[in-house]
């Protein structure tokens, strides 16, 4: 981290309303229970190797590589070469963007790949105290490539047994610090009456969220609340409606929180003719072009609007009116522009709305939805009238767009957002959101963390060095030798 005697102070407890995990192995060796194990292994099954088996045959990243051990204490390294980084746990307290960049260009031995794997990712302790560094007083926990992998299980039961594994894992990990570890829950809506039964559990074990992909998986979108024909007879992925899920996620209070991913596709997910998520059609349009852009760049986004357009305009928020919805790891800046769009096309369209939709689009989110947004996103700070009372900080921590609270804070002054209004931002928002009380633990940005010295400064020559990289044309001319300066 960067010494600056300007150091950040803050009076208020931040919430970081969308920060992860990296699914530790032990959900599977400890807490797959042994009357679902075989349904597991038939489902998705991660022993840490660094590929998952998913539906028994499809190989996709598990989140892990072969040199990191379970219990994630920094091994004994008996090999010295060129070791990959884990781009799921690089991001935490003092490695900004430009840090990580930098990282990612070196050469690093395993043991120095092992440095940068935060140990915050996986053990509760290591994860308060990098909290504190980065300025979070409380935190929501969601994992990682469960998020990804989780709505393409085919297997009901399979599925049911992994989210009871993960959900006791979750309370577990969480219960090392309650005051600020709060976790999320996976449900297994691959079949309904399963999804109810977990949800009963998980309510009973104090979860403020339960957690859904907004994605055409097994041949349904999860907001499709009544069986179409095909699927009458129970044969299809849901099994019976999804009306009864939304009914009790609405009763009990809980926040639906609906959390986006890279397309399927470029995960290697699911590789059939048909688009299962928008970003798939970004990695589609590069096909045979000679230029490909990666999905990531707009999935999280195409997602999270596409779900959210068909929410709003079909009026899904008036059948469930006391629905708690938040939209994650999406960004926000784009909100306000379509909340405008869908009210122009709720009006226009009046006479043929077949829905009960009574409120204009912008009133239901506004009524019912939270939507988080990154440290960044100067144009959420500038117009922050319209997401003081909606908008929820997310760190997205320890992932490579991963940001700490002070950098967040340090744009909202930057753009005079009021402190009141940063205060509900940074963390008011979320627990009114969740019900949950505030704890104040970290008030002022560490000076400096002890770092080995092959390990990058954020200071003016890693500056430098990410100039030069990201304006490689401007750097490198013909006739002239690109040399970087770090």
């Amino acid at each position: 981290m960067k010494t600056n005697s300007a150091r950040i102070t803050k009076s208020f407890a931040v919430f970081d309303c969308d920060a992860h995990v990296n699914d530790p192995i032990e959900i599977w060796t400890k807490y797959v229970e042994p009357e679902y194990r075989e349904q597991v292994k038939q489902a998705y099954w991660n022993d840490g190797t660094g590929a998952a088996l998913l539906n028994g045959q499809l190989s996709v990243f598990g989140g892990h590589f072969p040199f990191q051990q379970t219990t994630k204490k920094v091994l004994s390294m008996t090999t010295s070469g060129p070791a990959r980084i884990n781009g799921i746990t690089i991001g935490g307290p003092g490695v900004n963007k430009n840090v990580q960049r930098r990282l990612q260009r070196m050469s690093l031995t395993q043991e120095q790949a092992a440095y940068v794997d935060h140990n915050g990712a996986y053990d509760p302790d290591a994860r308060v105290k990098e909290l504190d560094l980065m300025g979070i007083d409380q935190v929501l926990v969601i994992p990682t490539m469960l998020v990804n992998a989780f709505p393409f299980i085919r297997n009901a039961e399979g599925a049911y047994g992994l989210a009871r594994a993960y959900n006791n894992w979750a309370r577990h990990w969480c219960d090392a610090a309650p005051d600020r570890l709060y976790p999320s829950a996976l449900l297994p809506i691959q079949n309904t009456s399963l999804a109810l039964k977990e949800l009963d559990r998980v309510l009973k074990m104090k979860f403020p969220v339960v957690l859904m992909r907004p994605i055409d998986a097994n041949g349904n979108y999860p907001n499709r609340l009544l069986p179409s024909p095909e699927r009458s007879s129970g044969a299809g992925a849901f099994g019976i409606m999804m009306d009864p899920l939304f009914r009790a996620i609405e009763e009990s209070g809980v926040v639906l929180g609906v959390h986006t991913f890279p397309s399927p596709l470029a995960m290697g997910i699911d590789p059939i003719d048909n688009a299962r998520s928008p970003g798939d059609y970004v990695e589609r349009s590069g096909r045979g072009t000679g230029r490909t852009v990666v999905s990531s760049t707009f999935s999280f986004i195409l997602e999270a609007t596409v779900w959210l357009s068909q929410v709003l305009l079909s009026g899904l928020l008036d059948r469930y009116p006391r629905l708690k919805m938040a939209i994650f790891e999406s960004n926000a800046t784009w909100l306000p522009s379509l909340l405008g769009y869908c009210d122009r096309l709720f009006k226009l369209y009046a006479n043929e709305r077949r829905s009960n939709a009574r409120r204009l689009p912008s009133e239901a989110f506004y009524d019912q939805c939270m939507i988080s947004f990154e440290a960044e996103e100067d144009m959420v700070f500038r117009q922050y009238e319209k997401f003081e009372d909606v908008g929820v900080w997310a760190s997205d921590v320890y992932h490579p767009d991963a940001a700490e609270a002070w950098e967040a804070i340090a744009h909202m002054r930057e753009a005079e957002v009021p402190v009141g209004v940063q205060e509900k931002l940074m963390g008011g928002n979320a627990r009114r959101f969740y019900g949950i009380e505030p704890k104040l633990f970290t008030t002022e940005q560490p000076e400096s963390i002890p770092r080995p010295d092959w390990f990058p400064r954020h200071d003016e020559s890693v500056e430098r060095w990410w100039k030069e990289e990201a304006h490689r044309r401007e750097f490198k001319r013909p006739g002239k030798q690109w040399a970087p300066s770090y």
